[in-house]
């Protein structure tokens, strides 16, 4: 790269989300450039395991309609890319009847189909068994599987072909308004070690449950995120006459009777994964103290076990004695486990132009990542996005606390 090479927007993380992004912002006919920490495609953030769940079983009506609308930024995407990115099993949601309420009432007011099932239409249709009587079910068709790794590819080459440029193992070390009359921004970085320079008009910050190690150095400020390591569970199905074939993809939810929440995701065996090895547990979580320190061993978690007694009970064909393998990422958590979609305020911009940052982080997002990349491009381009809603503002309190998710306001040295 040339010292002076100005760039209209560089994208800083190249997960899903920003490479979503980085190709949204070269088809509108930007000179774009993503940056990343790690090597592209890797394990280490939350894009990491084989596959993530497409729902739109959700108590919340925003992310209802926002999974819904995402469909159509789906389906543009793949005839772009002429790949088939999802799996569109189905999703059969059982548990309490109290459970159901709230997702039920969004999927009508959305006129999204379903169909209702009782416990024993479940038990005969799934591998189920011993189920409560009073659990019911919901079955929707629109649901599925994201191949997780399959995506991130093909953002990258799409990007790629339009034009846009990407560098991996760079690490940014500081973002400070530019002395150059071209740019707003310079982006300080070492890639493999070397020290180097990124001129830019605007930013997009897509880093995760990194991007502390960001904001602080640059604007002074963090976010309040809780990262935790999620791992995921598979174990080995018996697929004899009477052992265990899951059709579609599946969610549990019950209550224990010491008051924690028991959610099981199911996922069938992947077409583009080991054959007959199923998802069929719960996601245990360890929390980060750091999330740039790699944290080893995924100890056996009691969400674990729970899920180990709950497929002793209630599903036939599976070995739940040893898992034959776990895989784990990394998720940053707000108060309200929602995401952060917005531009960094103009107080901490230290005099660089407004709206000229855009930030993502945290919240449940794979489902979004191609309105995501929209809602990113359109702000950056254009100074707003009908996605970027109040709800996911990062000035936004919690209700219980008041507390902002804005911390740590600190002066930094602009020169």
């Amino acid at each position: 790269m040339e010292q002076q090479e100005l760039f209209d927007v560089v994208v800083v993380g190249g997960g899903p989300v920003g490479l979503a992004a980085a190709y949204e912002v070269a088809k509108a006919g930007g000179k774009v450039i993503t940056l990343e920490q790690n090597n592209f495609f890797n394990h280490c953030g939350t894009s990491g395991g084989l596959a993530r769940v497409f729902q739109t079983f959700y108590g919340d009506s925003l992310m209802t309609k926002l999974a819904k609308t995402s469909m159509k930024h789906w389906n543009d995407l793949e005839q772009e890319a002429g790949v088939s990115l999802m799996y569109m099993t189905g999703m059969l949601y059982f548990g309490e009847k109290d459970t159901l309420i709230s997702p039920l009432e969004n999927l009508d007011t959305l006129e999204m189909k379903y169909t209702k099932l009782t416990a024993a239409e479940i038990e005969r249709d799934y591998p189920f068994k011993n189920l409560d009587p009073e659990w019911a079910g919901l079955l929707a068709p629109n649901n599925g599987m994201i191949n997780v790794q399959l995506l991130v590819r093909t953002l990258y080459v799409l990007a790629k072909n339009l034009g846009a440029q990407a560098e991996q193992h760079t690490q940014v070390e500081r973002i400070r308004p530019s002395h150059s009359k071209d740019s707003n921004w310079e982006i300080d970085v070492k890639t493999y070690g070397r020290a180097a320079t990124y001129f830019t008009k605007k930013i997009i910050i897509t880093s995760g449950a990194g991007i502390n190690s960001i904001l602080g150095p640059s604007f002074g400020i963090s976010l309040d995120l809780e990262t935790r390591q999620i791992a995921t569970t598979y174990f080995n199905v018996d697929k004899l006459a009477n052992g265990t074939a899951f059709p579609r993809t599946w969610l549990h939810q019950s209550l224990l009777g010491n008051g924690r929440s028991l959610i099981f995701y199911g996922l069938p065996p992947l077409p583009w994964g080991p054959p007959d090895v199923e998802r069929v547990v719960v996601e245990g979580t360890q929390k980060i103290d750091n999330p740039n320190v790699n944290q080893g061993r995924f100890p056996i978690s009691q969400e674990i076990k729970d899920a180990n007694k709950f497929m002793q009970d209630h599903i036939t064909g599976v070995d739940h004695t040893l898992p034959p393998s776990m895989m784990s990422y990394r998720k940053p958590n707000l108060f309200d486990d929602a995401f952060v979609l917005d531009f960094l305020p103009k107080q901490y911009l230290h005099e660089g132009a407004e709206k000229s940052i855009a930030i993502f982080t945290a919240g449940w997002a794979m489902k979004l990542v191609p309105l995501l990349g929209k809602a990113l491009a359109q702000m950056i381009l254009e100074g707003e996005s009908e996605f970027a809603h109040e709800a996911f503002s990062i000035t936004r309190k919690n209700p219980k606390t008041g507390k902002g998710i804005l911390l740590g306001e600190n002066k930094v040295n602009d020169s």
